[in-house]
């Protein structure tokens, strides 16, 4: 990985430009100003346009709205992307002297850290009692397994000091559910906020598409493991809301 100016190369522009709040940027709120008013007001808007860039838009809704009780489930799903978050931050510690180790692991630690704000945005930006059950209910007894699993890979890492078994660590959790139970979520999050944001529809995509092109740089012999990650997840096309993320069998 090399730098060009203040950006390193291959780092999504969301996580290294002065115009972000979170997981969230201002630029999607300017794109679609009415989803943001008619969801959060103008008080919010207006805050969102002026924020600093240690503020999250998630952090402006809990200063500016009335706070919500996650439903358990949301919150459980929120948890197991911070809890890849502290994985990945972990390993990236564990590599500091390997800049380019270091760097791929602090993007996913920060990519799983907004895939943790975006659930947790559905749950505000949705009502109470609009959540569309269907796509929820799949992923509710899958939930305690991905739990188990994520506990077990933490419980690993004092014995993982290998590039390769870290990189193997990635792909064992990344081929899990976890990024289905996400687009569960956001399936189920029936809100206008939602539904117009690309930030929501893309998360994934675009985490699975770094970690496929980045792995087999850093450990070429990973490389068709990776076409095998990237092959189960589908590109999500237009007509998402009916049809919805579909993994290949």
């Amino acid at each position: 990985m090399y730098w060009r100016g203040k950006r390193p190369v291959d780092v999504p522009e969301a996580m290294v430009g002065d115009r972000v709040i979170g997981a969230i940027c201002k630029r999607d709120i300017l794109a679609h100003p009415m989803a943001t008013i008619h969801c959060f007001g103008w008080r919010v808007f207006f805050r969102a346009l002026t924020a600093g860039r240690r503020e999250t838009f998630l952090s402006l809704l809990t200063d500016s709205t009335t706070p919500k009780t996650p439903p358990t489930f949301v919150e459980r799903c929120a948890d197991l992307e911070l809890q890849a978050t502290r994985i990945y931050k972990t390993l990236a510690q564990r590599f500091d002297e390997m800049k380019p180790v270091q760097l791929f692991f602090e993007t996913l630690a920060a990519q799983e850290q907004q895939h943790a704000e975006l659930l947790q945005l559905c749950h505000v930006a949705t009502d109470e009692g609009l959540w569309e059950e269907r796509h929820l209910d799949p992923w509710k007894d899958v939930v305690p397994q991905i739990k188990q699993q994520m506990e077990e890979a933490e419980a690993s890492l004092d014995a993982t000091h290998s590039v390769a078994d870290a990189l193997r660590l990635v792909i064992d959790l990344e081929s899990s559910d976890i990024n289905r139970v996400f687009m569960g979520v956001v399936l189920a999050a029936d809100s206008i906020f939602v539904t117009k944001l690309n930030a929501f529809w893309n998360a994934e995509d675009e985490h699975i598409a770094y970690i496929c092109r980045q792995i087999p740089i850093l450990e070429p012999s990973f490389a068709k493991e990776c076409q095998k990650l990237k092959g189960q997840i589908l590109s999500y096309a237009p007509g998402r809301m009916t049809s919805g993320w579909q993994y290949q069998n």
